[in-house]
């Protein structure tokens, strides 16, 4: 599902990632962990095309990133869905419709549309809110907005960047119950946090710790770094 292979990324002079390399199969959960400034963030964006891979290689769902044009971002977002860390919603318009647009660019038919979105919704406890436009809703209801959206089109890969953050302890759990539930039927998620009670809510996870914008150990492997030759 996904396969990054020596990737770096700068910022002028700034590296936020350095010598990334890691596989994921499809169906597998991941969790990316680390501290503010680690790199989680990046590694999301390049993952989903919001930045240039540049150095290095990466593949996302079969889509090779290295020669992923920026017009042909939308299809790979029809295969990628993104829970983005600043929500990205459109605050006039309402939930119902924020939700749908990821079916409306499939061109499925209405009559599915509609079935699916109010499932989505009424599981992420957003049904009393389906027609109120999303600048109304707190900002835990607008991550909520977020997912649901994410979910919709039932996508090979979701790619979470702190998908609780604005949650309370009960919301979390019953959240990370739905992304377990998607996991089980083979969705591919990948999710950046550094909550260890969403840690703890899938105990067979694997976690990749990022420090400084390398990994420092993936599952039960740990890098010692200290004599890294400087590959930059």
């Amino acid at each position: 599902m996904i396969k990054v292979d020596h990737l770096s990324y700068n910022f002028g002079a700034y590296w936020a990632l350095k010598d990334i390399s890691f596989n994921l199969d499809k169906g597998e959960f991941l969790f990316l962990t680390g501290h503010s400034g680690a790199g989680k963030t990046t590694l999301l964006r390049l993952l989903y095309g919001a930045l240039p891979v540049t150095r290095g290689r990466a593949t996302v769902a079969g889509v090779q990133l290295n020669r992923l044009k920026k017009r042909h971002v939308p299809l790979l977002r029809r295969k990628v869905g993104v829970v983005f860390q600043d929500f990205k919603i459109l605050p006039k318009r309402t939930v119902f419709d924020n939700v749908a647009m990821a079916l409306e660019v499939r061109g499925m038919p209405r009559t599915h549309l509609e079935r699916r979105v109010r499932a989505i919704v009424r599981a992420m406890g957003l049904e009393t809110k389906s027609y109120s436009p999303c600048e109304r809703l707190s900002g835990g209801e607008q991550q909520r907005v977020a997912i649901a959206r994410s979910m919709v089109a039932n996508p090979e890969l979701i790619l979470a960047d702190e998908p609780t953050g604005n949650l309370d302890f009960d919301l979390t759990m019953h959240l990370m119950e739905i992304f377990k539930q998607f996991n089980t039927y083979g969705t591919t998620v990948v999710m950046a946090t550094h909550s260890r009670e969403v840690l703890d809510c899938v105990p067979d996870a694997r976690i990749i710790h990022l420090q400084d914008g390398r990994i420092v150990s993936d599952g039960d492997t740990v890098y010692d770094l200290e004599d890294e030759e400087e590959l930059l």
